[in-house]
Order: structure tokens, then C-alpha cells, then sequence
């Protein structure tokens, strides 16, 4: 903030003929406790920059009573509705770089370039991320400030149910987000060390005080979600997000198949040959007269004397790029839920076995030649015959049947679950599933544990994945059944998943790669304000009208000049030393000299702070 005072200070003094200027005056008569006339203490001068007045130089001047020199100066407060204290960016304008930048996920030079095109006014990329963390702090504070209002909308529900979820990568701290399933909104974000039971019960109890008890608490397998939801919230519900159940279970049983799969496929080096097999053969793929892929011409054709029509080398060259694209397409046989629900390499397989099967009656026909239109049949057979002819066919074939048996079990327990349906063609926020009774729901599922526990005692090739499904059922039972639940008259649903919060913190991620343009989130999770998932609120009307009185951006800045902007500045500077501490500045961690710099000051300590004792120290430290 000092740097940009100090870049407008140079502004104003060197185009301060240039800029409109309007002069502020004290609002009040007198003073507030004699009621006598004020006199001018001093006049500041500062500029302005609005998207609702364009830039100019605001004159204030500041009042002061005689008798009481002691009171604070009274200052303007149509001035202050404008522009916070000691800031050169009016409120709209921090509005606009907020929305655009968390609505509308604009990078710094383009929420520029709009602002100096729709409103005529220049405000430097850096300044833009700058305004956008403000923009965070004003947000929060906001949000802290409401909640009495929140909170009454709550009861007007029946409550609220408690969706808890963390997000990270790798050598990140842990965004904890804490939402609301019955109105879709954020109510706490935080980032803690790590989803152990002691910070996550910290940031519980903080939601208890805040939002008061839950209907009921949803989250995923995290042993220290359960514990501490169990302890901060005692006698409330607890259920388990029958995604993750499902998921836990299907890595558990298929993972291994997975993993071998995917390695005699590296092996074999498939995906590579095919690759460069399609490179080789892309020229011939589009038909230079009609711009149409070349296979196009001949797919639907029956009759064998209009296939003889199109046998050319371009044609043929074009049917074997088609052929080798689709298998190379074999993700499109995936549902969309994602591994274990999808199983990406069995597709790939079985794509291969297809084509292969379909073009058995060639066997006799294959070409031999290696060159020449033909040879590139020879070449695709030559690939497939890796999988389906090859030296490691038959662990192919062993690896690909025991996947298959176990994914019978494992789609037996997802049917009984209700998750994720086969053939759902959606993802999996879109497949809600529907409630069961709690009784009829036990029952399917004690059925299917039976079942599981009479296969695992048979100790075939199938009982170490019926173990995993028993064991899982045992573990997590009391944590399945009743979601129906009861506030005074309303009744209320616990939703089975906790779908919606991934989809924000979804949502969340997509927003920093769209931003950086990083596909490692570490680092952007790590410097991101722990308020920001706040932020996802703006989409959700009924939270804008119950905070701003609505969605408009006027309002939200009408809103923001009613709030001590201490506040706001207090905030930005927790953050600003949280990150100094927990994270190093890359000047410093780039610095080679860094060591040397700092074993010189701490041996020149040492001789300074060094008191010598009676007794040795005989560790040498």
C-alpha cells in the first residue's frame, strides 16, 4: 500500500493540472461536544481512481475544535463512502477486480486492459493482484460480519448440514474448507499443517461458535475427520461420503490388477508404436477435395463393388491411421467417474482384441511386404500381435482375467452402495443417487456382506477381494444409514456423497490453472489466501442478497465502505507474515550463497554470545 501511495503522490504532483478536482469538507456542524464551529487542521491531497468517476484529485479538508484539539480530525464522509482511508482505488473498483477476477477467473493484464477499456482508466498489473487480495480480505471480514444474518436464514431451513473436506498437493499445507449442503454455501476455510485430529478439531470448534451444531457432519474416510467431528460435535450424525467408500474399496481390489496391467503395457512399449504408426500416416487422414477424414468414404459402404471403388494407397493409408487412432482413443469407454469406477487399460485391451477379432478374416490375407501402402497393414498387425500373439499374451490374458473377477466383486459392492451407476454417462456430481430406506438399505447391504464373507471362506482366487469388502463394511457400518432427518417439521436430507464440496475445491484448482497456468497447484495452494473458497459464494444468489442485498457490484462496494478497514488491512498483513514464515522467497532460495552468508554470522555469534563454564562440554555442542 506505501508503494502505491507513494506512485500516486508522484502522479498527482506532476499532472495535478491536469486531473478534475473535487474538494471534500467534514460532514458534521460543529463539535461533537462543545457543538462549536470547526476550524481546518490541514488539507490532504490524493488520487482517486473510480470506474464511476474516473480518476481524479480528491482535496479533503479536515476539521478541528479549538476547545477540543484532542478529538480525532473530522474528515468527509461521502469521501470515505468513495475510497477507504489512506487508499487510492475506490471501492468500485476493488469490486470490479474481485469480481472479475473470482467470477470470471481474469488474469492481471486482462482485468487491465478491461478496466482501461470500459472505464478509462490504468491501473498496473501489479496493483490489479494486489487489489484482488484485498478484495479477498474485504470479502472475509464481510462474511464474518453476517453471520447473525446467515445464521437466521439457517433456522428458517431447519439448520444446516456440515460438509467437511480438505484439499492439497504435494508440499503444500491443507486448505480445510466447511460448507453447507442445504444452501451450497462456504462457511470457514482455513489452511492447516496437515488433516490431523488436533488442527481439525482447532478449526471445528471455530465452525461450533460460529454456525452453532449441525444436523449432521459429511466427509470422507479421514480417520482424524471422524474423531474430531466426534468430539466437537458429540450425539450429531456422522456419515461417511458413499463415493469415497466405494473408491477406497475399488483401489483397494483393482489397484494391483491396475498396476500390472499398466506396466506390461509399458513394456510391450504399445501406446509409443501406435503413436508413431498414427504420426506417420497423418498426411493420409484428411481427403484433400472434401476436407473430410479419408474413412469417412468408405464407412456405411456395403456393397463389395463400391469398396473396390475406393481401394487406393491414399484410402487404405487413411483406413489404418483410423484403425490405430480408435484404439489410441480408448478413454472415450470410460463413464467419467474415474479410476477404479473406469479402468482405462483393461479399454485399451480390449480395443486391441476388437480390432483384431474383426479383422480375423484377413489371417490368410495379411500382407507381407514392409513397404508400400500394404506394409503399414503389416506394421499394425505386427503391434497388436505384441498383445495378442505375443511372448507376453499369456500374462496378458492371466492379468486381464483376474481383473475381470475382481471387478465383479467390486461392481456388486458398488450396486449395493448405489454409486456411480454403470452406463451413467455422467460425472459423478451429476449421478445423484436416490435414498433407500434405512432399513431396506441394511438389508441389501448385510445381504451383500454375507454373500462376500461365504466367498472369502472358499479362499479362491476372488477372497482377497471379498476380505476388502467385508472389512470396509465393518469399518465404517455406523456411519451409512439415516440420512433422513428431522428439524421441528421440515424434513431434511443428508446428501449421501460429499460430491458438492469436491466440486468446489474443484472448481477452486481450475480457477489458479487458468491463472498461472501451472498444472502443479503446490505452490499456488500454498500462496493463496486461506479465504478464497469464501469466495465461491458470490455465485450463490441467496447468500448475495442476504449479505449485499444482491449480486450487483454496486452493492457489494456499497457494502464493503461500511467496515473499519483496519480490519481488512489487519487481515492482509497476517497473511503477508504467514506466508514470509512459511514459505522462503525465491530471491533467497535461489541464492547459492546463502549458507556461507549465515555459517559467517553465526560463528562471529558464537564468539560474541560465547560464556565459558567450570565444566566441559564433553558432546562438543
Amino acid at each position: 500500500m506505501q508503494d502505491e501511495q507513494e506512485e500516486a503522490s508522484a502522479f498527482c504532483r506532476r499532472d495535478a493540472l491536469v486531473l478534475p478536482r473535487f474538494t471534500f469538507s467534514w460532514d458534521v456542524d460543529g463539535c461533537r461536544i462543545c457543538g462549536e464551529p470547526l476550524n481546518v487542521r490541514l488539507t490532504r491531497k490524493r488520487k482517486v481512481i473510480s470506474t464511476a468517476y474516473g480518476t481524479f484529485l480528491a482535496i479533503e479538508k479536515q476539521g478541528y475544535c479549538t476547545q477540543h484539539p484532542g478529538l480525532p480530525p473530522a474528515r468527509s464522509r461521502e469521501l470515505k463512502r468513495i475510497v477507504a482511508p489512506g487508499s487510492n482505488h475506490a471501492y468500485d473498483v476493488l469490486v470490479r477486480v474481485g469480481i472479475a477476477r473470482f467470477t470470471q477467473c481474469r488474469q492481471d493484464e486482462e482485468i487491465r486492459i478491461e478496466l482501461a477499456r470500459h472505464y478509462g482508466i490504468e491501473v498496473r498489473p501489479s496493483t490489479v493482484g494486489y487489489l484482488a487480495r484485498k478484495f479477498v480480505a474485504y470479502f472475509q471480514v464481510v462474511h464474518h460480519e453476517s453471520r447473525d444474518l446467515l445464521r437466521a436464514d439457517m433456522r428458517l431451513r431447519g439448520g444446516y448440514i456440515l460438509h467437511v473436506d480438505g484439499s492439497c498437493e504435494e508440499g503444500s499445507r491443507v486448505l480445510l474448507v466447511c460448507m453447507d449442503s442445504l444452501s451450497g454455501q462456504v462457511l470457514e476455510s482455513r489452511k492447516i499443517g496437515s488433516e490431523n485430529h488436533e488442527e481439525v478439531k482447532g478449526v471445528l470448534k471455530d465452525v461450533r461458535r460460529n454456525w452453532g451444531i449441525p444436523l449432521a457432519v459429511v466427509h470422507d474416510l479421514r480417520k482424524a475427520l471422524i474423531s474430531a467431528a466426534g468430539e466437537v460435535f458429540q450425539g450429531v450424525p456422522q456419515f461417511i461420503c458413499h463415493y469415497h467408500l466405494a473408491a477406497d474399496v475399488g483401489k483397494d481390489i483393482l489397484g494391483l490388477h491396475a498396476d500390472r496391467l499398466r506396466r506390461l503395457f509399458r513394456r510391450t512399449k504399445v501406446r509409443p508404436k501406435l503413436r508413431a504408426l498414427v504420426r506417420s500416416l497423418k498426411r493420409f487422414a484428411i481427403s484433400p477435395e472434401s476436407g473430410d477424414l479419408v474413412v469417412t468414404s468408405i464407412l456405411g459402404v456395403r456393397s463389395e463393388k463400391s469398396l473396390k471403388k475406393h481401394c487406393t494407397p491414399e484410402t487404405v493409408k487413411g483406413a489404418v491411421h483410423a484403425l490405430a487412432s480408435w484404439v489410441l482413443a480408448f478413454a472415450q469407454d470410460s463413464e467419467g467417474y474415474g479410476f477404479p469406477f473406469d479402468m482405462p487399460y483393461l479399454y485399451l485391451y480390449k480395443r486391441i482384441l476388437l480390432i483384431h477379432d474383426a479383422l480375423r478374416h484377413m489371417n490368410a490375407n495379411w500382407p507381407k511386404v514392409k513397404r508400400g501402402p500394404l506394409g503399414f497393414f503389416t506394421r499394425f498387425r505386427d503391434i497388436l500381435n505384441t498383445v495378442v500373439h505375443g511372448e507376453e499374451t499369456a500374462e496378458f490374458r492371466q492379468i486381464v482375467t483376474e481383473t475381470k473377477k475382481d471387478m465383479r466383486i467390486f461392481n456388486r459392492f458398488r450396486c449395493a452402495l448405489r454409486i456411480c451407476p454403470k452406463g451413467g454417462k455422467g460425472r459423478k456430481t451429476k449421478d445423484a443417487p436416490k435414498l433407500l430406506s434405512p432399513n431396506r438399505h441394511k438389508k441389501i447391504l448385510r445381504e451383500l456382506r454375507a454373500s462376500l464373507k461365504r466367498k472369502a471362506r472358499l479362499k479362491d482366487s476372488s477372497a482377497r477381494a471379498c476380505t476388502i469388502g467385508v472389512e470396509h463394511l465393518d469399518k465404517y457400518w455406523n456411519y451409512l444409514f439415516g440420512h433422513v432427518r428431522r428439524s421441528g417439521s421440515i424434513k431434511i436430507v443428508v446428501p449421501r456423497t460429499n460430491n458438492i464440496e469436491e466440486s468446489l475445491l474443484g472448481v477452486v484448482k481450475r480457477h489458479c490453472r487458468r491463472l498461472h497456468g501451472r498444472g502443479h497447484l503446490s505452490r499456488d495452494i500454498e500462496m493463496m489466501s486461506p479465504a478464497t473458497p469464501l469466495l465461491l459464494n458470490l455465485s450463490n444468489p441467496s447468500y448475495c442478497e442476504t449479505v449485499y442485498g444482491g449480486w450487483e457490484p454496486e452493492r457489494i462496494a456499497e457494502r464493503f465502505n461500511a467496515i473499519d478497514p483496519k480490519k481488512p488491512a489487519q487481515l492482509l498483513k497476517n497473511w503477508r507474515e504467514e506466508a514470509a514464515v512459511t514459505r522462503m522467497p525465491q530471491k533467497l532460495a535461489k541464492s547459492k550463497s546463502l549458507p556461507s552468508q549465515i555459517a559467517r554470522f553465526l560463528s562471529i555469534a558464537a564468539k560474541e554470545l560465547y560464556q565459558p563454564t567450570s565444566r566441559p562440554n564433553p558432546t562438543g555442542f
